[in-house]
């Protein structure tokens, strides 16, 4: 009797370790699924931010050899790329590739900052003044102003997906070239190069 004992308490059958492989192999595959998804969305986030940043850099390329003033339009779920005409000083959007409109997928999101103060007081003479009316959107000044000699306004743009995503950001100072990095990375790549500098 003890033998009928101890051989019936010694061990797992043969369906149970199958059954145990089994929900072991499902939460893996669900694991897997949900980390490749989440990698996914954060490469969708870091290849928008070099896509602006390298758009931007495109832009100001083209301001300079048309010697023509350029704007960018940034709003939550994407941006446009706009040229301002000189016969009214209204703004039209650019619609040829790779300045057409950006509308982003899979909710990411973008936000600006920028240091830029439009002026007030007359008009100079000679100069075209941009409008802030006349514009199929609301009329509105871009954010960010791009000039025929390279300037531009200094601007960070983040570009964020899920709450649990790391935040991505576009920036120039104006002068240097549009760089995109990870949130905070930015800053100590900078960092380092002005003492590397010194």
């Amino acid at each position: 009797m003890r033998r009928a004992i101890a051989a019936g308490s010694g061990g797992f059958t043969l369906i149970e370790l199958l059954l145990v492989i089994a929900i072991i192999g499902i939460l893996v595959g669900v694991i897997t699924v949900v980390g490749s998804f989440d990698t996914g969305r954060q490469k969708a986030v870091q290849n928008e931010a070099e896509r602006l940043a390298l758009a931007v850099e495109l832009a100001r390329t083209e301001a300079l050899y048309r010697n023509e003033v350029w704007g960018l339009a940034v709003d939550r779920h994407g941006y446009r790329f706009q040229r301002l005409e000189d016969a009214d000083g209204s703004w039209t959007d650019v619609q040829r590739p790779p300045f057409s409109s950006r509308v982003s997928e899979d909710d990411i999101a973008f936000s600006v900052a920028t240091t830029f103060k439009p002026e007030t007081g007359p008009p100079q003479p000679g100069v075209v003044v941009p409008r802030e009316t006349g514009t199929e959107r609301g009329g509105e000044l871009p954010a960010v102003l791009i000039h025929p000699g390279g300037e531009i306004t200094p601007f960070e743009i983040t570009v964020s997906g899920a709450e649990h995503l790391r935040e991505w950001v576009a920036k120039t100072d104006g002068i240097q070239r549009t760089r995109a990095g990870a949130l905070g990375e930015l800053d100590n790549a900078e960092t380092r190069d002005w003492l590397d500098a010194g």
